[in-house]
């Protein structure tokens, strides 16, 4: 069944929900929020990031984003090449927190890693960080060390 309670179409992409211990408003912007993307609603998506918000790539580099304008632009750019279609699931990432994974490769192809983990933190109803990780596993060792 899907967030918004009504089961997917054969060829609509599942948003698949986990059972989370982390509060009903982060999973409900986070669910918002990546509904929005899926649909390319960017300005409902720009909403629920912070002005500041910062996405981290697995280590420090180019690709990381500083602010909500970089991380739009790479949200977009990821539409696009067609990731919103891509499946996600939640797992529970401590306070204010969760986190999302997904399988890039089954979009992108082979050169693209096949699982990811972004660990999202919220404060005051927003996204302040998205943190990347090669792997649920990594994601959840790094949750677990705080």
């Amino acid at each position: 069944m899907r967030p918004s309670g009504r089961w997917a179409t054969p060829d609509e992409p599942v948003l698949t929900l986990y059972p989370v211990r982390v509060s009903r408003d982060v999973a409900a912007i986070a669910t918002e929020g990546l509904d929005a993307w899926r649909r390319g609603d960017f300005e409902t998506l720009e909403e629920v990031l912070d002005p500041d918000v910062e996405w981290r790539w697995f280590a420090p580099g180019e690709w990381d984003c500083k602010n909500r304008e970089d991380v739009m632009r790479t949200l977009r750019e990821r539409y696009e090449q067609g990731f919103a279609k891509g499946k996600l699931e939640f797992r529970d990432g401590g306070e204010d927190a969760l986190i999302v994974i997904s399988h890039p490769s089954e979009i992108a192809g082979p050169e693209w890693p096949e699982e990811t983990a972004t660990i999202m933190r919220f404060r005051e109803g927003k996204v302040v960080l998205m943190q990347d990780y090669p792997s649920e596993a990594e994601a959840l060792a790094a949750v677990l060390a705080e």
